[in-house]
Protein backbone atom coordinates (compact mmCIF):
# COMPACT_ATOMS: atom_id res chain seq x y z
CA UNK A 1 0.00 0.00 0.00
CA UNK A 2 1.21 3.48 -0.89
CA UNK A 3 0.80 5.88 2.04
CA UNK A 4 -0.66 9.20 0.94
CA UNK A 5 -1.31 12.68 2.29
CA UNK A 6 -3.72 15.15 0.66
CA UNK A 7 -3.58 18.93 1.12
CA UNK A 8 -6.20 21.32 -0.30
CA UNK A 9 -7.83 24.33 1.36
CA UNK A 10 -11.07 23.75 -0.59
CA UNK A 11 -13.08 21.08 1.22
CA UNK A 12 -15.00 20.03 -1.91
CA UNK A 13 -11.77 19.43 -3.83
CA UNK A 14 -10.23 17.62 -0.87
CA UNK A 15 -13.28 15.38 -0.47
CA UNK A 16 -13.14 14.44 -4.15
CA UNK A 17 -9.45 13.60 -3.88
CA UNK A 18 -10.07 11.56 -0.73
CA UNK A 19 -12.74 9.58 -2.58
CA UNK A 20 -10.39 8.88 -5.50
CA UNK A 21 -7.75 7.61 -3.08
CA UNK A 22 -10.32 5.48 -1.27
CA UNK A 23 -11.45 3.95 -4.58
CA UNK A 24 -7.88 2.95 -5.49
CA UNK A 25 -6.85 -0.38 -3.90
CA UNK A 26 -3.10 0.30 -3.68
CA UNK A 27 -3.43 3.77 -2.08
CA UNK A 28 -3.89 4.42 1.64
CA UNK A 29 -4.76 7.93 2.88
CA UNK A 30 -3.07 8.48 6.24
CA UNK A 31 -3.84 12.21 6.63
CA UNK A 32 -5.53 15.12 4.89
CA UNK A 33 -5.39 18.85 5.56
CA UNK A 34 -7.29 21.98 4.57
CA UNK A 35 -4.77 24.16 6.45
CA UNK A 36 -1.32 24.10 4.79
CA UNK A 37 0.41 25.44 7.95
CA UNK A 38 -0.86 22.50 9.98
CA UNK A 39 0.31 20.19 7.21
CA UNK A 40 3.75 21.80 7.33
CA UNK A 41 4.02 21.03 11.05
CA UNK A 42 2.45 17.56 10.96
CA UNK A 43 4.06 15.96 7.90
CA UNK A 44 7.51 15.50 9.51
CA UNK A 45 5.77 13.27 12.07
CA UNK A 46 4.87 10.80 9.29
CA UNK A 47 8.27 9.47 8.18
CA UNK A 48 6.91 6.80 5.81
CA UNK A 49 4.88 9.02 3.48
CA UNK A 50 5.26 7.91 -0.14
CA UNK A 51 2.92 10.27 -1.99
CA UNK A 52 1.68 13.79 -1.24
CA UNK A 53 -1.01 15.64 -3.20
CA UNK A 54 -0.74 19.44 -2.84
CA UNK A 55 -3.03 22.19 -4.09
CA UNK A 56 -1.18 25.31 -5.25
CA UNK A 57 -3.49 28.24 -4.47
CA UNK A 58 -3.80 28.21 -0.67
CA UNK A 59 -3.78 30.93 2.04
CA UNK A 60 -0.85 31.73 4.33
CA UNK A 61 1.57 29.55 2.38
CA UNK A 62 1.23 28.52 -1.25
CA UNK A 63 1.44 24.95 -2.38
CA UNK A 64 4.67 25.78 -4.21
CA UNK A 65 6.27 27.08 -1.01
CA UNK A 66 4.91 24.17 1.00
CA UNK A 67 6.18 21.65 -1.53
CA UNK A 68 9.73 23.00 -1.28
CA UNK A 69 9.60 22.59 2.50
CA UNK A 70 8.23 19.03 2.52
CA UNK A 71 9.65 17.59 -0.72
CA UNK A 72 12.32 15.60 1.11
CA UNK A 73 9.66 13.96 3.29
CA UNK A 74 8.02 11.98 0.49
CA UNK A 75 9.01 9.80 -2.46
CA UNK A 76 6.54 11.40 -4.89
CA UNK A 77 4.68 14.71 -4.98
CA UNK A 78 1.73 15.64 -7.22
CA UNK A 79 0.38 19.17 -7.59
CA UNK A 80 -3.38 19.58 -8.00
CA UNK A 81 -4.57 22.93 -9.32
CA UNK A 82 -7.09 24.61 -11.58
CA UNK A 83 -4.41 26.97 -12.94
CA UNK A 84 -2.38 25.63 -15.86
CA UNK A 85 0.08 28.52 -15.73
CA UNK A 86 1.77 27.01 -12.69
CA UNK A 87 3.21 24.10 -14.65
CA UNK A 88 6.71 25.58 -14.86
CA UNK A 89 6.79 26.47 -11.15
CA UNK A 90 5.65 22.93 -10.36
CA UNK A 91 8.61 21.60 -12.31
CA UNK A 92 10.94 23.93 -10.39
CA UNK A 93 9.54 22.61 -7.10
CA UNK A 94 10.54 19.08 -8.20
CA UNK A 95 7.00 17.83 -8.51
CA UNK A 96 6.60 14.39 -10.09
CA UNK A 97 3.25 15.13 -11.73
CA UNK A 98 0.62 17.81 -12.22
CA UNK A 99 -3.16 17.19 -12.13
CA UNK A 100 -5.19 20.01 -13.65
CA UNK A 101 -8.61 20.41 -12.02
CA UNK A 102 -11.16 19.14 -12.69
CA UNK A 103 -9.45 15.81 -13.39
CA UNK A 104 -11.20 12.50 -13.95
CA UNK A 105 -10.63 9.35 -11.94
CA UNK A 106 -9.08 7.79 -15.03
CA UNK A 107 -6.51 10.60 -15.20
CA UNK A 108 -5.87 10.32 -11.46
CA UNK A 109 -5.34 6.57 -11.69
CA UNK A 110 -3.12 6.77 -14.74
CA UNK A 111 -0.93 9.41 -13.07
CA UNK A 112 -0.45 7.53 -9.80
CA UNK A 113 0.16 4.24 -11.62
CA UNK A 114 2.85 5.87 -13.76
CA UNK A 115 4.69 7.10 -10.67
CA UNK A 116 4.61 3.75 -8.90
CA UNK A 117 5.20 1.16 -11.60
CA UNK A 118 6.88 -1.20 -9.18
CA UNK A 119 3.68 -1.35 -7.12
CA UNK A 120 0.99 -1.17 -9.78
CA UNK A 121 2.51 -3.36 -12.46
CA UNK A 122 1.10 -6.56 -10.97
CA UNK A 123 -1.12 -9.05 -12.84
CA UNK A 124 -4.02 -6.74 -12.01
CA UNK A 125 -2.47 -3.85 -13.93
CA UNK A 126 0.39 -4.66 -16.28
CA UNK A 127 2.70 -7.66 -16.42
CA UNK A 128 6.05 -8.14 -18.16
CA UNK A 129 5.53 -5.14 -20.42
CA UNK A 130 2.32 -6.54 -21.92
CA UNK A 131 -0.61 -4.35 -22.87
CA UNK A 132 -3.01 -3.39 -20.10
CA UNK A 133 -5.81 -5.90 -19.65
CA UNK A 134 -8.27 -3.54 -17.99
CA UNK A 135 -8.90 -0.13 -16.46
CA UNK A 136 -11.17 1.28 -13.74
CA UNK A 137 -13.82 3.92 -14.24
CA UNK A 138 -16.83 5.34 -12.37
CA UNK A 139 -20.14 4.21 -13.91
CA UNK A 140 -22.99 6.77 -13.85
CA UNK A 141 -25.46 3.92 -14.38
CA UNK A 142 -24.38 2.25 -11.12
CA UNK A 143 -24.50 5.29 -8.81
CA UNK A 144 -20.95 6.20 -9.83
CA UNK A 145 -19.48 3.00 -8.42
CA UNK A 146 -15.99 2.19 -9.68
CA UNK A 147 -16.17 -0.69 -12.14
CA UNK A 148 -13.57 -2.74 -13.96
CA UNK A 149 -13.61 -2.64 -17.77
CA UNK A 150 -11.69 -5.26 -19.74
CA UNK A 151 -10.22 -4.07 -23.02
CA UNK A 152 -11.05 -7.35 -24.75
CA UNK A 153 -14.77 -6.85 -23.97
CA UNK A 154 -15.03 -3.33 -25.36
CA UNK A 155 -16.98 -2.86 -28.60
CA UNK A 156 -16.78 0.94 -28.82
CA UNK A 157 -16.42 4.24 -26.99
CA UNK A 158 -19.24 6.62 -27.99
CA UNK A 159 -19.36 10.35 -27.29
CA UNK A 160 -22.53 11.09 -25.30
CA UNK A 161 -23.11 14.71 -24.24
CA UNK A 162 -20.56 15.35 -21.45
CA UNK A 163 -19.95 11.62 -21.03
CA UNK A 164 -18.66 8.62 -22.93
CA UNK A 165 -20.66 5.45 -23.40
CA UNK A 166 -18.40 2.43 -23.16
CA UNK A 167 -20.18 -0.30 -25.08
CA UNK A 168 -18.97 -3.75 -24.01
CA UNK A 169 -20.09 -7.25 -24.92
CA UNK A 170 -21.85 -7.44 -21.52
CA UNK A 171 -23.25 -3.95 -20.79
CA UNK A 172 -22.98 -0.24 -21.48
CA UNK A 173 -21.07 1.96 -19.02
CA UNK A 174 -21.50 5.73 -18.89
CA UNK A 175 -18.40 7.54 -17.63
CA UNK A 176 -17.66 11.24 -17.10
CA UNK A 177 -14.97 11.31 -19.79
CA UNK A 178 -14.47 12.66 -23.29
CA UNK A 179 -13.12 10.81 -26.30
CA UNK A 180 -10.03 12.99 -25.89
CA UNK A 181 -9.59 11.53 -22.38
CA UNK A 182 -9.97 8.04 -23.84
CA UNK A 183 -7.33 8.66 -26.53
CA UNK A 184 -4.83 10.23 -24.14
CA UNK A 185 -5.24 8.12 -21.02
CA UNK A 186 -6.04 4.57 -22.10
CA UNK A 187 -3.91 1.89 -23.73
CA UNK A 188 -5.57 1.85 -27.16
CA UNK A 189 -2.57 1.22 -29.41
CA UNK A 190 -3.35 -1.22 -32.20
CA UNK A 191 -6.61 -2.50 -30.73
CA UNK A 192 -8.81 0.54 -31.40
CA UNK A 193 -9.26 3.07 -34.16
CA UNK A 194 -11.20 6.34 -34.53
CA UNK A 195 -12.96 6.73 -37.88
CA UNK A 196 -15.76 9.05 -36.73
CA UNK A 197 -15.80 12.07 -34.44
CA UNK A 198 -18.32 10.30 -32.18
CA UNK A 199 -16.76 6.83 -31.94
CA UNK A 200 -13.55 5.02 -31.10
CA UNK A 201 -14.08 1.37 -32.02
CA UNK A 202 -12.45 -1.95 -31.26
CA UNK A 203 -11.00 -3.30 -34.49
CA UNK A 204 -11.83 -6.85 -33.42
CA UNK A 205 -15.53 -5.96 -33.06
CA UNK A 206 -16.03 -4.85 -36.69
CA UNK A 207 -18.71 -7.09 -38.17
CA UNK A 208 -18.61 -5.84 -41.74
CA UNK A 209 -17.71 -2.87 -43.91
CA UNK A 210 -19.88 -1.75 -46.83
CA UNK A 211 -18.22 0.99 -48.84
CA UNK A 212 -17.99 3.81 -46.28
CA UNK A 213 -20.25 2.24 -43.65
CA UNK A 214 -18.94 0.27 -40.66
CA UNK A 215 -21.16 -2.06 -38.62
CA UNK A 216 -20.01 -3.41 -35.26
CA UNK A 217 -20.86 -6.66 -33.49
CA UNK A 218 -23.51 -4.93 -31.33
CA UNK A 219 -25.16 -3.51 -34.50
CA UNK A 220 -23.88 0.06 -33.98
CA UNK A 221 -23.11 1.48 -37.42
CA UNK A 222 -21.80 4.75 -38.81
CA UNK A 223 -20.31 6.27 -41.94
CA UNK A 224 -16.61 7.07 -41.81
CA UNK A 225 -16.13 10.81 -41.31
CA UNK A 226 -14.50 12.86 -44.04
CA UNK A 227 -11.51 13.85 -41.91
CA UNK A 228 -10.86 10.18 -41.09
CA UNK A 229 -10.72 9.00 -44.72
CA UNK A 230 -6.88 8.83 -44.83
CA UNK A 231 -6.81 6.61 -41.71
CA UNK A 232 -9.64 4.50 -43.14
CA UNK A 233 -7.83 3.94 -46.44
CA UNK A 234 -4.62 3.07 -44.60
CA UNK A 235 -6.52 0.64 -42.37
CA UNK A 236 -8.06 -1.13 -45.36
CA UNK A 237 -4.77 -1.23 -47.24
CA UNK A 238 -2.96 -2.80 -44.28
CA UNK A 239 -5.65 -5.28 -43.24
CA UNK A 240 -7.57 -6.43 -46.31
CA UNK A 241 -6.42 -9.68 -47.94
CA UNK A 242 -6.89 -10.14 -51.67
CA UNK A 243 -5.85 -12.80 -54.14
CA UNK A 244 -2.66 -12.31 -56.15
CA UNK A 245 -3.77 -14.79 -58.82
CA UNK A 246 -4.39 -13.50 -62.32
CA UNK A 247 -7.91 -13.82 -63.63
Amino acid sequence: MIKCIAIDDQQDSLSGLEQYISDTPHLNLIASYTNPLIALNEIPKNPNVELIFVDINMPHISGLELAKAIRAKTKKLIFTTSHQEYAFEAFEAEADAYLLKPYSYAKFLLTTNRLFNDVTETPAFKENGKKDEYFLVKNKEEEHKTVLVRYDEIVAFESFHNYVKIHTTKKTIIAYLSLKDVREQLDLDGRFIQLHRGYIIAVGQIQHIESNKITLSNKINFNVGDIYQPEFREFLTNKIITSNRKK
